[in-house]
């Protein structure tokens, strides 16, 4: 005769799957992360030691538009960060710190 699971080798089963998506998660966020920062860092390389306000601020654009799908040149993320829709202040704020950066060096 075949006896059903128990309910704790259910529980034990359920646990081992909501900690493996945990650390999944958590893994696969920080990885979207860091490939945001370092997009968003070739247009502006001081990107790490920015105020909070306007790295989150620019992070969230590019979450937006989804900037980790483009290539990592300052044309495509400068591209990407323009495109979402945003009020007058927002879209001053952007300009204003696309002013902080040096200029694109020339392509050979």
């Amino acid at each position: 005769m075949n006896k059903p699971p128990s309910l704790l080798w259910l529980f034990l089963v359920l646990a081992l799957l909501a900690v493996f998506g945990f650390v999944g998660a958590r893994y696969m966020l920080k990885a979207h992360s860091q490939s945001t920062l370092d997009q968003l860092a070739v247009v502006w390389p001081n990107i790490a030691t920015m105020p909070e306000q306007e790295r989150g601020f620019l992070v969230e654009l590019a979450h937006t538009c989804n900037l980790t799908t483009r290539e990592p040149v300052r044309a495509e993320v400068v591209d990407c960060l323009r495109s979402v829709r945003m009020d007058a202040n927002a879209s001053a704020r952007l300009d204003r710190l696309l002013g902080q950066t040096a200029p694109a060096a020339p392509q050979r």
